[in-house]
Order: structure tokens, then C-alpha cells, then sequence
């Protein structure tokens, strides 16, 4: 375990599956926690769903990370930087037509950022 990949690869695969455990069981307050506008958390009847899919995606890529020996492991963390990105272009779009608090911009380009830097640590090597 002295591997620095371990480290982050246990670290990044947890996170992803606490997250999406919470997001799966109070899909409203993670949404209002996110910065998403406090009447669509009230009365948005598909926002529930749409937050426990991409909770269930979180905890299938955080499973895949801890399971996973180091090659296909690289390959998972690229996926999940690809969707990050597209998480992340999907905030942006919807804070610049305010849909979203600041916040979740700001939140979403810093996980994007962290994973980008992550992965190219990573290939680095």
C-alpha cells in the first residue's frame, strides 16, 4: 500500500461511494446542499430520480475504483474524469441560465480540477 495510486485510488473510490450513498437516501437535501434553486428541491417530482441515478452512478465508479487492479483501473478513472467533465459542463450551463447557486459551479469545477490533476499524476508515471 505504499503506492501513492493506492492512496488516492482508496480515497477517491470511498468518497465517490459516501457521496452517492447520501445522495441516494436525501436526494432533496443533497440537491439544496449543491445549490440547485429551493423551490425545484420542494416541488420538482422527477429531481429525486434523477439525483439517486446519478448517486448509483457515483457508487458503480467509486466500486469499480476499489475493486479494480491498477490497469483497469486507470481505465476507470478515466471514465470517471469523462464524467466529471460532462457533470461539470452540465452545472456550468445550468448556473449561467440560473438554475443553480454559484456554488455548484464553483463546487463542480473543483472536483473536476482535482480529478484532472489526479489523472495526469497519474499518467505521468
Amino acid at each position: 500500500m505504499t503506492d501513492p495510486w493506492a492512496t488516492t485510488r482508496l480515497s477517491v473510490g470511498s468518497l465517490s461511494m459516501w457521496l452517492g450513498t447520501v445522495a441516494l437516501f436525501a436526494p432533496r437535501r443533497t440537491a439544496r446542499l449543491l445549490g440547485v434553486h429551493p423551490r425545484a428541491t420542494e416541488h420538482d417530482r422527477a429531481l429525486p430520480l434523477l439525483v439517486r441515478l446519478a448517486a448509483a452512478r457515483n457508487i458503480a465508479m467509486g466500486a469499480a475504483l476499489l475493486v479494480s487492479p491498477p490497469p483497469q483501473a486507470q481505465r476507470t478513472t478515466e471514465v470517471t474524469l469523462l464524467l466529471t467533465g460532462i457533470d461539470a459542463a452540465a452545472v456550468l450551463v445550468a448556473t449561467r441560465k440560473s438554475d443553480t447557486a454559484t456554488r455548484s459551479a464553483v463546487l463542480s469545477l473543483l472536483v473536476l480540477a482535482t480529478s484532472a490533476a489526479g489523472a495526469l499524476r497519474w499518467h505521468r508515471r
